[in-house]
């Protein structure tokens, strides 16, 4: 229903600043699902609206749309001639630092004590269940969506500037996604200081997800990686549970330091030589630039 809307009063929007502010409102679809109140009886069509799945489809949808109309085309697994700096084991890399930090990320829940998280986990109490699932399928489509838009929109709007398009593209993406995480406060009795903690803390997964994007062309990886992430913390304390924990004991600040430090200082290395160009090169296919559409996109 909002594809007409966002097509004709956001598709002619040029400001980089204008088009941030406009996808934000673009997700008044979310309260729209929840407002089609399937039956509770109807357990997985229920969990689909009631979670926000139905939203984050929509949003991809409209997404599709929305980008075209800004000059783009739209596709969560760009196919491209690879530039000729990739290295695959550059990519390796990416998804081994993806998949340690959601590791650490996920298994802190009860103990932040390094050792325990990697070798004290409790499979045994995970809580198997539908809204689990889908709470977790919805930010990995909607979230991974929203920073698409972003990165594109940070890429276009600094375009000019061709040595801070990538970086402004990946820090003001992934800083952006931490402060969108302020909503949380008071989410089933999480706390602020928590609160700030999570904005904080989850920007280090962000600049991990918004590089191996960027690196590849492919916005299912962050997807699956995000999906994870939330769903392994569905399953050790519920998608109706608070979200973050915050005690101020000095485990604290060394797990805050160790998911934010490690991937910042990961990130920062990918700037630099052909890591950098791939990225480079992967920005001007995303941006359909210097004519080469037609050998990107089939």
């Amino acid at each position: 229903m909002l594809i007409p809307i966002a097509v004709v009063h956001v598709g002619p929007i040029k400001n980089w600043f204008l088009r941030l502010l406009t996808i934000y409102f673009l997700d008044i679809q979310y309260g729209d699902a929840q407002n089609l109140a399937i039956n509770p009886d109807f357990r997985w069509l229920h969990s689909l609206t009631y979670q926000g799945v139905i939203a984050a489809i929509a949003l991809l949808t409209m997404t599709c749309f929305l980008v075209k109309a800004w000059g783009y085309h739209f596709n969560p697994n760009l196919k491209f001639i690879k530039s000729p700096s990739f290295q695959k084991k550059i990519l390796l890399a990416l998804l081994i630092m993806a998949t340690i930090d959601l590791f650490y990320n996920e298994f802190i829940n009860y103990d932040k004590a390094i050792w325990t998280v990697f070798f004290g986990v409790d499979i045994g109490s995970f809580k198997f269940s539908i809204p689990n699932l889908t709470a977790a399928i919805e930010p990995g489509i909607l979230e991974e969506t929203e920073r698409y838009l972003l990165i594109v929109i940070f890429l276009a709007g600094f375009n000019r500037f061709p040595k801070y398009r990538i970086p402004v593209a990946i820090y003001g993406s992934a800083i952006l996604f931490g402060l969108s995480h302020l909503s949380n406060f008071c989410w089933h009795g999480e706390s602020f200081t928590a609160t700030i903690a999570q904005v904080i803390g989850v920007m280090g997964s962000a600049f991990i997800w918004a590089e191996l994007y960027l690196y590849t062309g492919k916005l299912w990886l962050p997807m699956i990686y995000h999906f994870l992430m939330d769903y392994i913390s569905d399953l050790q304390s519920g998608w109706n549970s608070a979200g973050w924990s915050w005690n101020g004991e000095i485990t604290d600040y060394i797990y805050t330091v160790l998911i934010v430090g490690v991937p910042l200082l990961f990130s920062i290395l990918m700037l630099f030589g052909k890591r950098r160009q791939v990225m480079e090169d992967n920005a001007d296919l995303i941006l359909n630039l210097n004519g080469r559409q037609s050998m990107i996109y089939q």
